[in-house]
């Protein structure tokens, strides 16, 4: 969404300046509408209730929690103001999240009316309509989009979709590999990751250049990172996989799956000192992971600390109650 997120904050600024207090308690959802960040904006609707404008910066504070309530007021906006097409693009986004899809599509289509250019709408309607199993209509307006620069790569994420709900997976690549060439360093990361995982599915390589991809959109996430290793692992490629798990620790050391999967290669390694190590840092990560502790207490008992191995297995099945193997490794150890 190109214009929504950007207003959301402009909107949440001003009002997060505006410290007004009112005394009186509301009920039920119009409590909401009371609510510190709300409340200047309600008050002046009140004083003020044919201003389209303050019923569409009501609808952009409520958007991201109370999309609900957000949908009529953009509602709202746009009987005010019908030729606004942000109000009713505003209408269509909530209406989207509520799975009110016939009203979506009528929103963004009243949307187009009033900015027949805006590729980026057209893309939200096809979007609606697919959702509302408007396939026919939904790929004429793919077919558009494939015409023009800026909605090329919108046109093969909508044609990905569509294949995908035809259980096409082989279409369903083609046209993600086209959408994200097409976006170049904008291409949307759920497609980008979807990709890497319809490869991963085929046990392609080639999945891990997509998840490299994915974290470099996103340098602090370490998930796409961690997906990259694992594919590495499971084409047999471990060493490899060691170093891009290594990659994950620096850009989130509190990623606790990087730490595991490097004491999972030590472990299959015997190597159970090196493996302590990891899961220690797994376990410091995610204190209440039970594998964590189980995987720690197996390397303590292998390394002939008793104590602390039967301390770990008591961990892992607190953390656990139906963890069997740890409650029977310590009922052995402690015979």
């Amino acid at each position: 969404m190109k214009y929504l997120p950007i207003l959301v904050a402009m909107a949440g600024a001003v009002a997060c300046n505006n410290d007004h207090k009112r005394p009186e308690q509301q009920a039920g959802a119009d409590s909401v509408l009371y609510s510190d960040i709300i409340r200047p904006v309600t008050d002046s609707i009140q004083h003020f209730p044919d201003q389209d404008a303050l019923y569409y910066r009501r609808a952009l504070l409520l958007f991201n929690t109370n999309p609900n309530l957000a949908q009529a007021d953009f509602e709202k906006a746009a009987s005010l103001k019908p030729a606004n097409p942000d109000y009713w693009a505003g209408a269509g986004e909530a209406a989207l999240l509520e799975s009110h899809y016939d009203k979506a599509e009528l929103y963004f289509s009243k949307a187009l009316a009033n900015a027949p250019t805006y590729t980026y709408l057209q893309y939200k309607l096809a979007t609606a309509m697919l959702e509302n199993k408007h396939t026919t209509q939904a790929d004429s307006l793919a077919n558009v989009l494939a015409d023009t620069a800026e909605g090329r790569d919108k046109a093969f994420y909508l044609k990905a979709r569509m294949a995908e709900d035809r259980h096409d997976t082989t279409a369903a690549i083609e046209h993600l590999k086209a959408a994200v060439a097409a976006a170049g360093p904008h291409a949307e990361y759920e497609a980008v990751m979807e990709l890497a995982d319809l490869l991963r599915a085929r046990k392609t390589p080639e999945a891990v250049r997509y998840y490299t991809a994915a974290w470099h959109q996103d340098s602090l996430n370490a998930a796409p990172l961690y997906d990259a290793g694992q594919v590495q692992e499971e084409m047999g490629d471990t060493n490899t996989a060691m170093n891009t798990y290594r990659k994950c620790i620096v850009a989130d050391p509190g990623f606790a799956p990087a730490y595991m999967a490097l004491g999972n290669i030590h472990s299959s390694r015997n190597q159970w000192k090196e493996a302590y190590n990891f899961y220690n840092l797994a376990a410091k990560a995610a204190p209440t992971d039970a594998q964590a502790y189980y995987q720690r207490a197996r390397c303590q008992e292998q390394l002939g600390n008793k104590k602390e191995a039967i301390d770990d297995y008591a961990k892992a099945a607190s953390f656990r109650k139906d963890f069997k193997e740890a409650k029977e490794a310590m009922q052995r150890l402690s015979r």
